[in-house]
C-alpha cells in the first residue's frame, strides 16, 4: 500500500521529466494530472521540484501550465511568484489576475503598491481587465487604505463597463468604508440601478463598521421592503448591528425573524446571536440560545459561548463549557488560556497551557503571547524560555509579533540581558519593544539604563506613547530623579502633545513621597484635573508611614476610606503609623475597630516555578502536597545558618 501512495506522489515528476514538445497532443493529456497535482500542493519545497521539472522538460514554456502552477496554493513567496511571471513570455489575463491577486502585503513600502503597477503594465501589454482583476485590485488597495490609486481605479471600473457589477461595486463600497469615507461609499450604493443582496450586504455591513448599527438595521429593513430575503451573510452581518446597539428588544426581534425567515443556521448565525445577546448585557439569554440549538453545535459556537462567558466574567462557566467541547481547535485554547491570563489567574493558565501540550491542537502566535504574559506576572522563567525556543524553532516570531512580549518576560522574570538580547534584534521603529525594555530596566532599578534608552529612542525618531512615559516617570520614581521626573512629566503635553493620565499623576506623587517632599505631593494631588483614585491615596499613605507624618497620613487614610470603607490596608497602614509615632490611644481604637467588624488580614502569597510547574504558597498554608519535605528541607537549612 505504501509502494502504492509513493508512486502516485512520484508520478507528476516523472510526467514532466518526460514531457515532449513534439507530441504536444499526447503530453497535453498526460498533463492534466500533472495540472491536478499542482492544485493539491501546499508545501514551497514540493512545488519547487515540480517547476524544477517544468524546466527543465521546456512545459513551463506553455502558458497554461505556468499559470497553473503560480495559482498553486503552494506559491505562497511573491518574489518566487514574480520571477516565475517574469519568465511567461505572453501572459494572459489569468496570469495578471493571479498575480495582483497573491500580492497581499500591509507592509509594503512602495511609494505606489505593487498590484496597482502591475495593473497598470497589464494595460500597457494591451489586456483588457475583467471584473476579477477590479475584484483582486481593490482588496490589495483597500489593505493599505491607498485613497489616490482606489479613485483611479474606480474610474476604470466605470471605463471599462463594469459599474454594474454588484460585485465590483460591493468591494468599492468596502475600500471607501475602510478609507473612511462612507459617504462616497454610499454613493457607489446609490447609483447601482440594480441592487442585489451582494450590494445590500455590502452597504449594511459598511455602517455597521463604521459604528452606525442603526443606520444598518434601517437599510436591513429598506432591503426587507424591496422583497430581497436576506441570506446567513446578511444576517450575520445584521445581528451584529444589533449587538452594538445593545439593545435588548431590538436583539429579541432580530432573533424573533431568524427563527422564521427559516433561513439555514450556519455557525456564523448561530455564534453571531451569543454575541448579541452578551452585548446586550444578558449572558443568561445567550445561554439559553446556545442551549436551544437543536442541532449538533460547532467549534465556532462553542467558542463564542465560552468567549462570552469570560467577557462576563464568569470563568468557572467557561472553562466547564470548555471541559465539556466534543473538538477543541486553537481558538477555543487561546479564548480560555488568554480568559484567565487578563483575569490575574496566571497559574491557570499556564496549567491549561501544559494541558494544551499534550492535545493534538498546536499552539498558534496569540497563544504564545497569552502564555508568556502570565509568565511574566508569576515568574515563570522556565515556561517563557520553553515558550522562545519553541516559537524559534517553528519560525512563529518572524514578524516580530512575540518581541514585546518576550522583553517584558525576561524583564519581569529578573533576566534583564536577556531582554536586551531580544531587544537588539528588534526594528528600531518598533515603539512597543521600546516600552517593554524601558519599563524592563525601570522596574528592576536600572533607572539610568532606561531613561539612556528612552533618549535613544527619541534620537532614532520614534515618538512615545503614554505608556512609555509611564516607564520613564517610575525609573525617574525608583532613582529618586526629582528634577528629572518634574521635566518629562511637563514635556509630556508641550513636547508629546500626550495628556497626563492618572497613571502618571501617580507616578509624580510616588516620586515625590519617596524623596519625603509629602507637602508637595499632597498639593500635586489637589491641583489634578481628574478625581484621584485610592492608588494615589495609598501612595501617600506608604510614604507618610516612611517619613513618620501623622497629619498627612490620617488625611489620605480618610480619602481613601470614603472610596472604600471595608479596606482593611488603610487601617492596618494607619496604625503603624500611630504605632511608630508612639500613640497608642489611637492603635488601641483601630485594633478595636478591626476586631469589631470581624476584619482579618488576608495571608501573604508566594509563588515558584520548578520544572515547569509553578507551586503557590500562602501563610500558614499546609496544603502543598510535599508540605513535609519542604518543612524539613526549611529546618535544615535554617540550622545551618545558625552553624555559620
Amino acid at each position: 500500500m505504501l509502494n502504492v501512495k509513493l508512486c502516485m506522489q512520484q508520478l507528476p515528476f516523472y510526467l514532466v521529466r518526460n514531457f515532449h514538445v513534439s507530441r504536444p497532443h499526447y503530453s497535453r493529456l498526460l498533463f492534466v494530472d500533472v495540472l491536478a497535482f499542482l492544485e493539491t500542493i501546499t508545501h514551497i519545497r514540493k512545488l519547487r521540484e515540480i517547476h524544477a521539472c517544468m524546466i527543465v522538460s521546456g512545459f513551463v514554456n506553455d502558458p497554461f501550465a505556468a499559470s497553473q502552477l503560480l495559482s498553486s496554493p503552494g506559491l505562497s513567496d511573491f518574489s518566487y511568484a514574480f520571477s516565475i511571471f517574469r519568465r511567461i513570455p505572453e501572459p494572459n489575463l489569468f496570469v495578471w489576475n493571479t498575480m495582483i491577486r497573491k500580492y497581499r502585503d500591509p507592509d509594503d513600502h512602495f511609494i505606489i503598491p505593487r498590484p496597482f503597477l502591475l495593473y497598470k503594465e497589464m494595460l500597457q501589454f494591451g489586456t483588457r481587465p475583467n471584473g476579477h482583476t477590479f475584484v483582486y485590485l481593490m482588496k490589495s488597495l483597500t489593505t493599505r487604505q491607498e485613497l489616490r490609486e482606489g479613485e483611479e481605479v474606480h474610474s476604470c471600473v466605470v471605463k471599462f463597463g463594469f459599474g454594474g457589477s454588484q460585485f465590483v461595486s460591493s468591494v468599492l463600497v468596502g475600500f471607501y468604508v475602510a478609507c473612511g469615507i462612507l459617504e462616497s461609499g454610499h454613493k457607489v450604493f446609490d447609483e447601482m440601478l440594480q441592487r442585489g443582496l451582494v450590494l445590500w450586504t455590502a452597504i449594511i455591513h459598511a455602517y455597521m463598521c463604521s459604528n452606525r448599527p442603526k443606520e444598518a438595521l434601517e437599510l436591513f429593513g429598506e432591503m426587507r421592503k424591496e422583497g430581497l430575503m436576506p441570506d446567513s451573510v446578511a444576517l450575520a452581518v445584521a445581528i451584529s448591528a444589533c449587538g452594538q446597539m445593545s439593545n435588548l428588544d431590538t436583539a429579541k426581534e432580530m432573533h424573533g425573524f431568524v427563527i422564521k425567515s427559516g433561513v439555514k443556521r450556519d455557525p456564523f448565525i448561530n455564534s453571531g446571536l451569543l454575541c448579541m445577546y452578551g452585548d446586550c448585557g444578558h449572558l443568561d439569554l445567550a445561554l439559553a440560545a446556545f442551549s436551544d440549538m437543536p442541532f449538533a453545535k460547532t467549534v465556532v459556537v462553542w467558542n463564542a459561548m465560552i468567549h462570552q462567558s469570560a467577557k462576563h466574567n464568569d470563568l468557572e462557566h467557561a472553562i466547564q463549557l470548555f471541559r465539556k467541547m466534543p473538538m477543541k481547535d486553537v481558538v477555543s485554547w487561546n479564548t480560555i488560556i488568554g480568559s484567565f491570563s487578563r483575569t490575574g489567574r496566571f497559574k491557570e493558565a499556564l496549567s491549561l497551557f501544559h494541558e494544551m501540550e499534550t492535545s493534538c491542537v498546536k499552539p498558534s502566535t496569540l497563544t504564545l503571547s497569552c502564555v508568556l504574559s502570565a509568565c511574566a506576572n508569576v515568574g515563570a522563567l522556565d515556561t517563557g524560555i520553553w515558550v522562545h525556543a519553541y516559537a524559534e524553532k517553528n519560525l512563529m516570531n518572524r514578524d516580530g509579533s512575540l518581541d514585546p512580549a518576550l522583553i517584558d518576560m525576561y524583564a519581569k522574570c529578573g533576566c534583564v540581558e536577556r531582554a536586551l538580547q531580544v531587544f537588539e534584534k528588534v526594528p528600531r521603529e518598533d515603539l512597543f519593544s521600546w516600552t517593554s525594555i524601558i519599563c524592563g530596566l525601570a522596574m528592576h532599578g536600572h533607572a539610568k539604563d532606561a531613561l539612556d534608552l528612552f533618549f535613544r529612542m527619541i534620537e532614532e525618531g520614534v515618538q512615545p506613547d503614554d505608556v512609555t512615559l509611564v516607564a520613564v516617570l517610575t525609573a525617574c520614581s525608583h532613582a529618586g530623579l526629582q528634577e528629572q521626573g518634574y521635566q518629562h512629566f511637563q514635556a509630556m503635553e508641550k513636547v508629546y502633545n500626550i495628556l497626563p493620565k492618572i497613571e502618571h499623576y501617580g507616578c509624580m506623587v510616588d516620586l515625590l513621597g519617596r524623596m519625603g517632599h509629602l507637602r508637595e505631593a499632597y498639593d500635586l494631588i489637589m491641583k489634578m484635573p481628574m478625581k484621584p483614585n485610592a492608588v494615589i491615596w495609598g501612595s501617600l499613605l506608604s510614604s507618610c508611614r516612611v517619613h513618620k507624618d501623622v497629619e498627612l497620613g490620617e488625611v489620605a487614610a480618610e480619602r481613601m476610606l470614603e472610596l472604600d470603607p471595608d479596606d482593611l490596608w488603610v487601617r492596618i497602614m494607619l496604625s503603624n503609623i500611630y504605632a511608630e509615632a508612639c500613640l497608642w490611644n489611637q492603635v488601641t481604637r483601630l485594633r478595636k475597630e478591626l476586631k469589631e467588624k470581624g476584619m482579618t488580614k488576608v495571608p501573604g502569597c508566594s509563588m515558584i516555578e520548578v520544572d515547569g510547574v509553578v507551586h503557590e504558597f500562602l501563610v500558614g498554608d499546609c496544603s502543598h502536597q510535599q508540605d513535609t519535605e519542604i518543612r524539613f528541607m526549611l529546618e535544615k537549612i535554617e540550622i545551618q545558618f545558625k552553624d555559620v
